[in-house]
């Protein structure tokens, strides 16, 4: 079918030659291992009923509309869920925005005015098992597969999916990142985890003072891992470098005032100018503490043993 279509709702799907559509709904942050189970089970649906695997998601979460109090940091921006979905072999993405208005339609009311079009037949939908929608969240598994029954198409609610005796879920993986249990969330999300944001301009002391240039990278999604130093990938412009990530507040340089990012990026065997670019940087494996060294020199020996290990650690090049 080509590049995945990117859509507002199901009904100017038929814009892009879609008639028949199997839909698998759900927030996806993180697109982690349940997730994929759940996609699995869509794309086996499609195949079944000759049908086109799209997705429904909201933006922004909905937690943050319900519960704004409670500030909710997502895993990924939405780019980012669009390219993992798209990656998972899903044709179409279609995004509602959730909004005050949109979280008091009842269960049959998101049914009728979400899933319901003139020009688009529905062959089956996908949910998480325990998924709750509609106000109050007095929706389930058992309201669509009575719509499902009424409408004559295939419903298929998906089980939770379970990683060494837990449930594998986005609040757990932020819950991991949080704590520094980068491993775990690692194996939850089935890939490492991994912050993207654009290069700005820092305080030079990589370049000037360390002789080790680094790229501070400004994040506005994701959750940002324990202060440390870590071994990583970073990918710019679709090629990889093996990296060293440094999270903190560089305590060495503390009489300098820190310009934006906490986030510094060194890739090795990169020459380039990386400011204004994207950068995605994937934690793999957490080193040391991040500490204040008596002086540069001392700083400097240990980012040369630091760039040995993640060497030996690391190695797309």
């Amino acid at each position: 079918m080509g590049d995945c279509i990117n859509s507002v709702s199901l009904e100017a799907l038929g814009h892009h030659g879609l008639k028949r559509i199997a839909v698998a709904i759900g927030v996806f942050d993180g697109v982690h291992l349940g997730h994929q189970l759940l996609l699995k089970r869509l794309l086996a649906m499609s195949e079944r009923n000759s049908a086109v695997p799209v997705v429904l998601t909201f933006f922004p979460h909905p937690r943050h509309i319900l519960f704004p109090e409670e500030p909710l940091a997502m895993l990924f921006s939405p780019e980012k869920k669009f390219k993992l979905l798209a990656a998972q072999n899903v044709q179409a993405v279609v995004t509602l925005p959730f909004s005050k208005d949109f979280s008091n339609l009842t269960a049959d009311q998101f049914l009728e005015d979400c899933l319901f079009s003139p020009t688009i037949e529905i062959s089956g939908i996908c949910v998480g098992s325990k998924w709750r929608f509609g106000r109050g969240g007095k929706g389930d598994a058992d309201t669509i597969h009575h719509y499902a029954d009424l409408h004559n198409f295939e419903f298929d609610p998906v089980e939770e999916f379970y990683l060494e005796g837990r449930t594998v879920s986005s609040t757990a993986i932020r819950r991991a990142v949080s704590g520094g249990d980068l491993d775990s969330a690692s194996a939850m999300l089935g890939r490492y985890y991994s912050l993207s944001g654009s290069v700005v301009h820092g305080a030079f002391d990589g370049t000037s003072v360390l002789e080790c240039p680094t790229a501070n990278i400004s994040v506005s999604d994701g959750i940002i891992p324990p202060d440390g130093v870590y071994a990583g990938c970073a990918e710019v412009e679709g090629r990889k470098y093996s990296a060293a990530v440094s999270v903190g507040t560089s305590p060495t340089f503390a009489d300098k005032v820190r310009l934006s990012s906490d986030i510094e990026v060194h890739l090795l065997d990169f020459n380039g100018n990386l400011y204004g670019k994207e950068l995605e940087v994937e934690f793999v494996q957490y080193l040391r503490e991040e500490r204040c060294y008596s002086s540069s020199e001392e700083l400097k020996k240990q980012i040369e043993i630091d760039l040995e290990k993640i060497r030996g650690i690391v190695s797309v090049i």
